[in-house]
């Protein structure tokens, strides 16, 4: 019987197990988000069908520096097949005004997937505003180039928020410019529906 003490993972499996790992939470968030997607665009047909809706429009700019941490692992199933993982720290040059209260800074995490000149990015940000609170959102969209300058656009969507904005919910669109720096600068446009928030129940 072999000496099972002695047995050493190879380095291969290890990275092979992070990138199986990276692509189920990518699929799996993908999915996710699509199932989102449609609940939002659902709800705001209703809305607006009824008469009832109690949407807020939200518009903003914010800027984000280039990635510091950056890590990237290679697929092995053909050349520029690559996941990476960033953060940045961001700050609104034109904030979201959320309940009177505006979004001032925060951090961006980000995981992408780069094919065939494509660069397909699922993010997470959390937002801290001027009252102390903060809001999460997410997105996804495309890059159609690994460097600057380029464009992308894309969906974005509210997860949740602290305080009184407990219970946001919302989305919308945004377009991204990927600076030769590898800063971006993301211009959001959406809505979001107070009714459900701690701060707006009697």
């Amino acid at each position: 019987m072999p000496d099972v003490t002695k047995f050493k993972p190879r380095p291969q499996f290890h990275y092979l197990f992070l990138l199986l790992l990276a692509l189920s939470i990518s699929v799996t968030a993908q999915d996710r988000d699509k199932e989102k997607d449609k609940g939002l665009e659902k709800q705001s047909k209703r809305a607006e069908a009824s008469g009832r809706g109690n949407f807020v429009k939200v518009e903003g700019k914010v800027r984000c520096d280039k990635p510091d941490p950056e890590h990237s692992i290679e697929v092995p199933d053909r050349p520029g097949h690559v996941l990476m993982i960033s953060k940045r720290k961001c700050n609104w040059t034109e904030p979201l005004v959320v309940m009177g209260a505006k979004t001032r800074g925060g951090v961006a995490v980000s995981f992408t997937e780069k094919m065939e000149g494509t660069l397909h990015v699922h993010g997470f940000e959390v937002d801290t505003l001027d009252d102390g609170e903060t809001l999460t959102w997410q997105s996804m969209g495309q890059v159609l180039a690994e460097k600057g300058p380029a464009t992308a656009k894309g969906r974005w969507s509210l997860m949740r928020g602290t305080g009184k904005f407990k219970g946001i919910k919302g989305g919308g669109t945004y377009e991204e410019k990927l600076e030769a720096n590898d800063g971006l600068e993301l211009e959001l446009e959406g809505v979001y529906d107070p009714s459900e928030m701690v701060g707006e129940k009697k």
